[in-house]
């Protein structure tokens, strides 16, 4: 098995080479600096060269607001990149595992969202990681699109995670408490990826830890944990005035995984807790 990773510096790109690593799997990492997927020439030869058995698609525009200020650039990369390695995964024969978002969703109903659930995006970050998923599907059979939430661990880009890991912590921080979706482990995200590898169970895939919540309860279930000091202060979306909008209940069920790969998935509580005793090494 020999897989090739876009985005590989990113929180779960780091996670997944970690994986890959520990189970002696060989792997190409590539990011910005090494490839750019907007270069579609250029992505066709350097894959061409590897011809590698598996493409994890870990690249993307993902700034939400910055998606939407940047509309064009947010389609070349999310869309047309990943319409590009579609392209050429067909042209290899690889399969290719896209990772998507609960963004595709409007947030409108009020449980969990199941991998058949009507897709509704209300911001281009969405939109374009949509258009990107029916690329693949419309292109390649040998495919997993995984769609996550609000990752967390190592390297996270989330403003939560992130303040959990800074050594110097302020004294107060603002923290959404009215939007709601699911929490993913990186750890737990790039193993359930393994074993999507190693399968031929393609389709579309929900994953992320158990349970529902906002940043806020993340905070303070952090804040139980660690015992730091710095005071939380609940804050709702529209007081930040964000470029993008943000679907207000966006959760997902892994329903698809568990039926595949009999998996009891663990609470984002018990996640958080792993990931706090490793940084806290």
């Amino acid at each position: 098995m020999k897989i090739f990773i876009t985005g590989a510096d990113g929180a779960l790109g780091k996670e997944m080479q970690q994986v890959l690593h520990k189970n002696s799997i060989n792997y190409v990492a590539s990011d910005l600096n090494q490839l750019d997927i907007a270069d579609f020439k250029k992505t066709n030869e350097i894959l061409l060269k590897h011809r590698p058995d598996i493409i994890l698609h870990f690249a993307a525009i993902s700034n939400v607001d910055y998606c939407e200020e940047n509309k064009d650039l947010a389609f070349h990369i999310n869309a047309l990149g990943t319409y590009g390695l579609a392209i050429i995964a067909k042209k290899i024969n690889a399969k290719i595992l896209y990772i998507s978002t609960n963004y595709v969703f409007d947030g409108s109903q009020e449980k969990p969202y199941l991998e058949h659930n009507a897709t509704a995006p209300i911001n281009e970050y969405g939109k374009t990681k949509l258009i990107g998923e029916n690329y693949i599907k419309d292109l390649c059979t040998r495919y997993f699109i995984v769609r996550t939430s609000w990752l967390f661990g190592k390297g996270s880009k989330n403003y939560v995670p992130k303040f959990i890991a800074d050594d110097k912590k302020s004294v107060s921080i603002n923290v959404i408490c009215d939007q709601f979706a699911s929490f993913t482990y990186t750890l737990d995200l790039a193993e359930a990826i393994l074993l999507l590898l190693k399968s031929e169970n393609y389709g579309t895939y929900h994953f992320t830890n158990r349970g529902v919540g906002s940043w806020l309860d993340f905070g303070l279930k952090a804040k139980e944990l660690m015992k730091f000091k710095t005071e939380l202060n609940p804050i709702k979306v529209k007081e930040l005035n964000l470029a993008a909008l943000r679907p207000r209940f966006a959760p997902l069920a892994s329903k698809n995984f568990e039926f595949f790969f009999k998996q009891n998935l663990r609470s984002w509580e018990d996640g958080l807790t792993e990931y706090i005793k490793s940084i806290q090494k």
